[in-house]
């Protein structure tokens, strides 16, 4: 058995984290040690952490005080000790080619390695701390491998497992195919072909990725996210806190995600307008984000404050799915669509935007794919599903293509995989 390391800045409620999560108590149940390791108190899913896995927080004493009052279980392990900045400085100068610094003293050594922490690594101030209570976490823990998720965290995974004394190999886990900045992409491409293997959430992120980056297609393993877990079926059994899902009124449209431009929610909500003139029908939008008050703006501009509905974040959202008679996504771009397999295993039928990527690859129908940005075209489909209900059996079947069985079989290959390699190159 394995000691799986999963890295994360947090675990606000989000659908990388709720990921993390499921992937935790998957290899929990497998057998492995596994340690959730994140760089701020932030736990949105306190009820679902597995309790054999250990959560790790890596933050300094004034980042606790101030953010006391979240509700993070007990078991928590505070980590606030640090590698020193002297160490860790003349370990990565002497990680630097010989070809580079020569025959330097110990003294231009370390003071290279300085310049490296603040040159080289291309780590702002805080992400250079990241980077060294993590490597503080390797030395003391000794994980055989670190999963890093999210843009920056890998930065602070590579730079620990670089200099620790028991190098950990580093998988990255791309969760979408948004691009940083343009001066990053080299830079972050560059972190990505050192890296011991690559975890794309989806085909097109993993396409993505070798076209961005330049990554050799044998070096991305494409690992659909898991989704279809048992408690799912029993959350959605609850009914919705929500009058509309009273029952004797028109059908419920919904949709679910971030207030954030990604999601395109006004795509949608111009949509539904559409499918409005044709049908009686009402709009349900989950989640919470920026664009709140501008959504909310738009529901007025449009005349639709009767029929439209955005109650915020709710803790149950498979109960609204449950109920539902469909559910939309908009994005602009995702990584996978964690929604629309949640909503499958619901039992509810789905449409989306044919973003990159992940829903044609859930939906395998291009009948419910609509362009991105597109309401004219997206409301033709929403029309089309509606006329034409499916069986609820039929789309949990095709949700348990993305069981949580699946996804650790494909992990576990992977770290095996990894591990040999890993123990050979190091015995040569």
């Amino acid at each position: 058995m394995a000691h799986i390391a999963l890295v994360i800045p947090n675990l606000v409620g989000g659908g990388a984290e709720r990921v993390v999560i499921t992937l935790a108590r998957g290899f929990c149940e497998r057998g492995h040690r596994v340690d959730l390791v994140l760089f701020s108190p932030i736990v949105a899913y306190t009820g679902e952490l597995p309790e054999t896995a250990r959560l790790f927080v890596l933050c300094d004493r004034s980042v606790r005080e101030r953010q006391a009052p979240l509700d993070v279980p007990d078991s928590v392990l505070w980590r606030h000790d640090r590698a020193s900045r002297a160490k860790a400085a003349l370990l990565v100068a002497r990680a630097v080619p010989a070809c580079v610094r020569g025959a330097a003293p110990p003294l231009a050594l370390r003071h290279t390695g300085f310049v490296l922490l603040r040159k080289r690594t291309h780590m702002h101030r805080r992400r250079r701390s990241d980077a060294l209570r993590l490597l503080h976490y390797v030395e003391r823990e000794r994980p055989d491998i670190l999963f890093a998720n999210l843009f920056g965290t890998e930065y602070a995974a590579f730079f620990a497992g670089m200099l620790a004394r028991k190098r950990p190999p580093v998988v990255p886990i791309l969760h979408n195919v948004s691009l940083p900045g343009r001066r990053n992409i080299n830079r972050r491409g560059r972190l990505l072909c050192s890296a011991a293997r690559v975890v794309a959430v989806s085909e097109g992120v993993a396409g993505h990725a070798a076209d961005a980056y330049g990554l050799p297609a044998g070096r991305i393993a494409a690992i659909h996210n898991p989704i279809a877990e048992p408690h799912i079926t029993e959350l959605a059994k609850a009914d919705p806190d929500h009058p509309w899902f009273a029952g004797g009124g028109p059908p419920i449209i919904l949709g679910a995600g971030r207030l954030a431009l990604q999601k395109d929610f006004p795509t949608l909500i111009e949509a539904f307008r559409l499918v409005l003139a044709e049908q009686p029908s009402r709009l349900v939008i989950l989640g919470e984000g920026p664009l709140r008050r501008e959504l909310e703006q738009c529901v007025r501009a449009l005349g639709l404050d009767d029929c439209v509905s955005l109650p915020g974040r709710v803790a149950n959202p498979f109960s609204f799915m449950a109920r539902a008679r469909l559910f939309v996504l908009s994005s602009r771009h995702e990584g996978f669509g964690n929604v629309l397999a949640e909503a499958l295993a619901c039992g509810c039928p789905v449409v989306s935007t044919d973003c990159p990527a992940g829903p044609s690859e859930i939906l395998g129908d291009p009948a419910l794919l609509a362009p991105v940005g597109d309401p004219e075209a997206l409301a033709r489909v929403m029309l089309r599903t509606l006329d034409r209900p499916t069986e609820k059996a039929a789309l949990r079947a095709r949700a348990m293509r993305f069981s949580v069985e699946r996804a650790v079989d494909a992990y576990e290959r992977l770290i095996t995989d990894i591990l040999a390699q890993h123990r050979k190159a190091n015995s040569e």
